[in-house]
């Protein structure tokens, strides 16, 4: 990255070698920190990372995808999705692919900041960072953006191109995304808190196993409910806390990694590899395939027979 800026406010742009783009980066407070990503790199790349110091931060993918590590687990991030992540020191590797769009927003705060915000006015606290995430090095949650965010962060990323932008007016725009995304993943998070059993839990775990062994023909959600003996509410609210999506949406993301994995692998044509996956209409599937990885399917399988030679 080249620096072009020393001050609280920065734009750094890519090296012509690595690709093209810049990551904008804003900081309205030194406990409010937000960085706007908009690059395309020349070929896929690995970043690796290392958190020092506890945090949390809530990441709105707007265009690409990424994919996460952490401690061995892997997370993706699509499109028109958002993440709120809980984070103790560790190391990550986070992969963009070639020659893929890639534009994200991410709002970070300490710790201290979160547990401030979390605070009702008579001193109680409605949610806690350690018992969120305990002894993990990690914990995501992940939803799908709704209107009203799309609307402010349209607003937000258009201003700040423009330049000028008060640091008042950042900081109001970020603490409105916060709150919105506490209130709604919090609080589905506490109320399967309280109702999941040990029991409850490996049922939950029980329908994921379902689900990938059928994964081209998936049960419905209440016949999977039915199969592993727990009420369709608590499986929804279950798989999400346990998993960090629905279990459609936890689905989907399986598909379209097994459909990358089989495409890398050359394991057979577009048609094929979106039949094996459970997609029964290969227009959809490329559609969702691109949405998520921004590359036709077509396209990755032509790089991989290339590569191949």
């Amino acid at each position: 990255m080249r620096r072009k800026a020393e001050n609280r406010t920065e734009r750094m742009g890519l090296r012509p070698h690595l690709g093209e783009g810049t990551i904008h980066r804003l900081v309205p407070r030194v406990d409010l920190g937000m960085a706007i990503a908009d690059f395309k790199l020349r070929r896929d790349r690995e970043v690796h990372l290392r958190t020092e110091t506890p945090m949390v931060e809530l990441s709105y993918c707007l265009h690409g995808a990424r994919e996460i590590q952490v401690s061995g687990a892997r997370y993706q991030v699509a499109a028109g999705s958002y993440a709120l992540q809980f984070v103790n020191p560790a190391s990550a590797r986070m992969h963009f692919g070639e020659d893929q769009h890639i534009r994200m927003l991410s709002i970070a705060i300490p710790v201290a900041t979160f547990h401030r915000f979390m605070e009702a006015t008579d001193g109680s606290r409605e949610a806690d960072f350690n018992r969120i995430i305990g002894s993990q090095p990690y914990r995501l949650y992940r939803e799908t953006i709704d209107p009203t965010a799309t609307v402010l962060l349209r607003q937000m990323t258009q201003a700040i191109d423009r330049g000028g932008i008060r640091n008042l007016e950042v900081e109001s725009r970020m603490l409105e995304l916060m709150s919105a995304a506490f209130s709604s993943l919090l609080q589905e998070s506490r109320l399967s808190s309280a109702k999941l059993s040990r029991t409850d839990r490996s049922k939950i775990e029980r329908a994921r196993e379902i689900v990938l062994a059928k994964m081209a023909d998936p049960p419905s959600l209440l016949e999977l409910s039915r199969q592993i003996g727990l009420n369709d509410y608590k499986l929804k609210i279950g798989f999400k806390e346990i998993y960090g999506h629905t279990v459609f949406g936890y689905l989907r993301d399986q598909r379209l990694e097994k459909a990358y994995r089989l495409l890398q692998e050359g394991e057979g044509s577009v048609l094929e590899v979106s039949y094996a996956v459970g997609y029964s209409n290969p227009s959809y599937f490329a559609e969702a395939f691109r949405d998520k990885y921004g590359v036709n399917p077509g396209e990755l399988l032509r790089r991989t027979s290339r590569s191949a030679r």
